[in-house]
This record gives C-alpha cells, structure tokens and sequence, in this order.
C-alpha cells in the first residue's frame, strides 16, 4: 500500500487531505456533544494546498510532524469536551481544567485497577501516535514538484477564500453553502483562547475577593454564630443526590415515597425538618468544590479556584464556629492518603479512611458504607465532646457507578468496627465493568440515594437530642452536586435539596423566611439559593449580620 502511494503522489496528497478534515471537524461530531454541521473544514484544504506547494526539503518533515500534532491536539480537546459535556453537563475549560488531568488519572485507576487502566492508556496512546505517524507521512508524500501547481493554488483558494468569506456567508440566510463547510479548527482554538483570557481575569478577580472580601464574616479569624452556641451542628453531604432524583423520571417513582417516610418517621421521632434548594458550583462531580463553596461563601467553581481559597486566608465556616466555640471535626471517608487541605482548613479533628477504624469490606467503590460513616458521628464527635461541636462529613455510598446497594442495620449498637456488614462482601455488579454500562448504573442510581437517605434519617432518629451536656442539634443534609447527565437527562441544572433537622424547631423558623419549606420536599426552582449564600444565611439566622453584610458572592464564570 505506501509503495503504492510513493508512487502516488496524488493519492497521498488526497488521503492526507480526507485524513486532516476528518480530524479537524471532531469537535462538531455528535460525540463530542455538538451536532454534525459541517462536511468540509476548510483548514484542511488551505494547508494541504499549502504544503503542495513547497519543495522538498528535509524541514518539511518538521512541518507536516507539527500539522498532525496539532490535528491531534484538537482530536483530544474535541474528545475532554465530550467527557466534560457527558459527565458535567458543561463545556471543557483548558485553563482550570488541566489541573483536573491527575485526578482523572486516579480516577481511572480506581474504577479499573492499575493493570487495566496501564493497557487502557497505552492503546490509546498507541493509537493516536499511529494515526500522528500515518498523516505525517501522507503530509511528506506530496510537495511542489510532484503535484499540479494549479491543483495546490486551487486548494489553497477554496479554503482561503471560504475561510475569509465563511462569516459573511453564515449571515446570509439565502445560501445553503455554509451547512457543508466551516472553520471548526479554528473556532475551537479562537473560543478556547478567548475564554482562557476571561478566565484569567475572572481568577485574578477571584484572587482579589479572597484579599478584599467585605462581608463581615469573611475576617481570617471567622465570626462567631450566637444563636448556635449550644447546639452540636452537623453538615452532611450526600453524594450525587440531586433534585433530578426526586423531580425526574425513573428515578422520583422510589425516591418520592422514601422521603415521605421520612417526613413521617422524623415527625414521630419527635423531629422537625425544613427543606430548601440549593444551586451547586458544579455539576456531575467535583464534590469538594461545593463543600469549599458552602463553607466559605465563595464560588469555588474550579480546582484554580479551590487552591487559591485554601492558600488564602479568607475564613470558612470552620473558623465561624471555632470562635463560636465550638470543636471542628471533619469525618472524610473518602480521603484515602494525605490531605494537607483539611490542614489548611483548621478542623480540630480530622478523621479520613484510614483512621475512620472501619475493618468491613469495601462497598464497590466507597470505602465503607454510609451507615458506618453515621454513626462515626456519634462514637468520634457527639458522645466524645462535652461542649458543642460542628461535624462536616461526605458520605459514599451514592457514589457511582452505585453499586452495590445494601440494606440498612436496623441494631445500629451492632455496627462497631463495620464487620458486620460482612455479609454484603463481593454484593454487587462489578463496579468497573458498570462504568460502561449507562443502563445499569441508571438502574442503580434511585436505590442507591434511597439507601443514603435511609443512613441519614436513621441516624437523625436515633441521635437527635438533647444530649447529656444540654446541647441542641441541627442537621444539616444535602446533595454535593447533581448526578452526571449521562444518568439524570439532559440540562438537569444543578440544584440539590437541603434538608435542616432539630429537635428544637424555633432553630428552623427562620429557613422558612427564607424559601424553605416544611417536610422533606424541596421548593421549586424560584426558591433556589446559591450555594455560596448558605454561610451568609446562617449568619443572618443566628448571627448579628444584616441581610446586606450577608449576600452572597455571585460568579460562575470560572
């Protein structure tokens, strides 16, 4: 075939030609999220032209070797576009989201073990380098002395002139032309360097507000919250539990009756509960952006803007409550090695996986199952402190791919060390195998958050109350961010319900001033918070702020 082609310049000049336009228009191929618009990128023909043109010479190897790289640069932005768009619901971002490149990779290797994600990795590796190799070497087939002049000034005038014309004919309704041809390279490399230069200076904006934040509890010391004073608080988030598991089908037909239940099991237990709606920072994932987001007041949209807040000395909520009086402990199951951010943080305890003292198996993916993250509460914090006590803690089980989904101890003195739940060991599809298979894990998804919410409510029943030191509760549960599109639908937002509990309910009066409502179900979308105005909400209910020393810091452009 290729001494086919050395003696087929033409050939090699018009595979090269279909090979490029091929590449360069992945980023509109229904894959990568975008609707097939065009046929022909005309950047294809301009540089095939080009190349046509020049002599042979020993750079021009360089030259086609730089063509196919960036053919490829664009085949693997069009391609984190399209994994960005399915599991996040929003456009990949070069210049916040390559830090993400390294916890991508861990994640890989988590979901299908070392072995597996090496070979996965090397194939496509492989693979783009042959493909790399095969369009350099069609590129170098071909130059001026073995191709029609007037062949390569013809190319060169098509994608030219259509590149010159393309924008005046796309404002012409009259003409069809511009559904067959377009400039998808270089759109894709102008909006991703028109939005890194907005990107860039909505960080150093960003950058600026951690220094100059004028809300009164943003000081690095934290301000205190008087009307919680006696009362242990508990901040609890449920993973992927988002309001599309109780507004959208299939998944509303089991979700709606467990909270129901709820509703009714926490009224009999002698318990008050409210629920608003909260809007996330992100969507699909990222939980810690959202808990950065609660806590602070800020918008921490990206992992940029994760590292900057933790490196500032912006206070959190952690801070609010320590000058309160309070102990801050963070139960973190999913922290499996080190984590100098909750250093950074300043919990006064901080316990992850390995210090969590679970000796259970493993539950799929999470680390240990949420009704042992529960009661963790109870044996590391409430019953260990005599004072009043802030507990921040991300539970796993509603983690995907969600599975397996077990059932509730109804004897929670009988969890201890999490042996018992010995009996689920090997429960469950194999979670590596489920990342492939959308279907079932939308399957799984429903019971999997009824279970979470079950752990959740289970332990506000048996732990909510006055304890023996007189200390109030209030419980706070939420969602960390909706479920990946993938699995909930297209353009689901990306509200999460908010439950609050107490045993006191004068300590709920003031959510339903705020758009909460009574029960387990949460309000409409007019009712929806920003994340980022929780932390100034708590002041405004139990804290001396005003609702203008409290609003909420907008911005999502990063």
């Amino acid at each position: 075939m290729m001494s086919f082609l050395d003696r087929a310049p033409r050939w090699r000049l018009v595979l090269a030609l279909l090979l490029l336009n091929g590449l360069l228009l992945t980023p509109e191929l229904p894959w990568a999220g975008f609707p097939p618009r065009h046929w022909i990128a005309l950047e294809a023909p301009l540089v095939v032209g080009l190349l046509a043109l020049l002599p042979p010479a020993p750079w021009r190897r360089w030259i086609a070797g730089l063509i196919a790289l960036l053919a490829l640069v664009i085949v693997l932005g069009a391609a984190g576009d399209a994994l960005t768009q399915t599991m996040q619901g929003r456009s990949l971002n070069l210049y916040t989201d390559i830090k993400l490149i390294p916890i991508l990779i861990e994640l890989v290797v988590t979901n299908l073990g070392l072995p597996l994600a090496i070979a996965g990795l090397l194939v496509i590796g492989l693979a783009l380098l042959a493909l790399g190799l095969v369009l350099t070497k069609l590129l170098q087939g071909f130059h001026g002395r073995n191709t029609s002049r007037g062949f390569a000034l013809l190319l060169i005038l098509l994608g030219g002139a259509g590149l010159a014309r393309i924008d005046a004919m796309n404002r012409d309704e009259t003409t069809g032309l511009t559904a067959r041809i377009g400039h998808p390279a270089v759109s894709f490399v102008t909006f991703e360097w028109q939005r890194a230069q907005e990107t860039r200076q909505a960080m150093a904006a960003f950058g600026r507000q951690l220094y100059e934040d004028d809300h009164a509890y943003a000081r690095p010391d934290g301000q205190p919250l008087p009307g919680l004073a006696d009362t242990d608080v508990i901040l609890g988030f449920i993973e992927s539990y988002g309001v599309a598991a109780i507004e959208r089908a299939p998944f509303e037909a089991e979700i709606r009756p467990r909270l129901s239940k709820v509703e009714s099991q926490l009224a009999d237990a002698g318990l008050s509960v409210v629920t608003g709606r909260v809007t996330a920072a992100t969507l699909g994932g990222q939980s810690w952006l959202n808990h950065a987001t609660f806590t602070s007041g800020l918008p921490v949209t990206s992992q940029l803007r994760f590292e900057l807040m933790i490196n500032s000395p912006h206070s959190t909520l952690i801070d609010d409550f320590q000058a309160t009086g309070h102990d801050a402990v963070a139960l973190m199951p999913g922290i499996t090695r080190e984590w100098p951010e909750g250093g950074l943080y300043g919990y006064d305890d901080i316990h992850t996986s390995d210090s969590m003292g679970y000796r259970g198996p493993a539950m799929g993916w999470a680390s240990m199952p949420d009704q042992f993250t529960w009661q963790r509460v109870e044996d590391y914090v409430l019953s260990r402190h005599d004072g009043p006590t802030f507990t921040e803690l991300a539970t796993l089980s509603s983690h995907a791919p969600w599975s397996p989904v077990i059932d509730v101890i109804d004897d929670w003195t009988s969890i201890g060390d999490g042996r018992v739940f010995d009996r689920w060991e090997g429960a469950g599809e194999d979670y590596a195998t489920l990342w492939q298979d959308t279907a079932a894990m939308r399957r799984n998804y429903a019971p999997a958050i009824d279970y979470a919410l079950q752990a959740a409510s289970g332990f506000a029943r048996r732990y909510l109350g006055q304890d023996s030191s007189g200390n109030r509760t209030l419980l706070m549960v939420l969602g960390d961010h909706q479920a990946a599109p993938a699995i909930i639908g297209d353009n689901p937002g990306r509200d999460v319900p908010l439950h609050v509990i107490s045993d006191d309910p004068t300590l709920l009066r003031g959510f339903i001033d705020n758009g909460f409502r009574p029960g387990m179900f949460p309000p409409g979308p007019d009712a929806a918070i920003p994340m980022e105005g929780m932390r100034g909400l708590l002041h405004r209910l139990y804290g001396n702020l005003t609702p203008d020393e409290t609003a909420p810091t907008s911005g999502y452009g990063s």
